[in-house]
């Protein structure tokens, strides 16, 4: 973890039809600049005792700098397999080797409501009581929210809409039924 945000606009990413069927790739750059669909992963993380762990985003980060999101969150590189994905942001972003079988498949969704960066994104949730060991250039902070602290934080816009579509599509339900 060096805590300096690398250079990936030449990153490759591959290009997904609305199934997730590649159907060529692009650097990250061009990807952005021109709104072409692309994969991106989610990591959910919970507590034991039902709160839900969010990350908030570096500074530094050309995207949303400074807000809420999900535990942990990326682009799938091009080749790359969405677990792979999730698995290494993980490690990457808050220092924290899982197993693939530890992972609860949470479904896909289709996030488009920002035309500038339309992702196919599939996610995967996991209880683990951490410890963590974010990388400052990645994640300002963590901290675990409950449902009422969640909701709060998106009424006060502290969040990144792409957490809060999330959160209205499924993870209220999935936090809310949690011990």
């Amino acid at each position: 973890m060096t805590g300096s945000v690398p250079d990936l606009s030449q990153e490759l990413l591959d290009l997904v039809d609305l199934s997730g069927r590649v159907i060529g790739q692009a650097t990250r750059e061009r990807v952005h600049r021109e709104g072409l669909l692309h994969r991106a992963v989610h990591l959910l993380i919970w507590h034991t005792d039902g709160r839900i762990l969010l990350q908030k985003r570096s500074a530094s980060k050309a995207c949303c700098p400074g807000l809420w999101d999900t535990s942990v969150g990326g682009h799938v590189g091009s080749g790359e397999e969405p677990i792979e994905s999730a698995l290494r942001e993980c490690r990457e972003e808050l220092g924290l080797r899982v197993d693939a079988n530890e992972l609860e498949p949470l479904g896909r969704h289709l996030f488009d409501q920002d035309t500038s960066d339309p992702e196919l994104v599939d996610s995967w949730g996991i209880v683990h009581p951490g410890p963590f060991f974010p990388d400052p250039g990645e994640v300002e902070e963590v901290a675990w929210f409950s449902l009422e602290e969640v909701e709060r934080l998106l009424v006060s816009g502290a969040a990144t809409p792409h957490f809060a579509l999330q959160w209205d599509l499924d993870l209220r339900s999935r936090t809310s039924s949690r011990p």
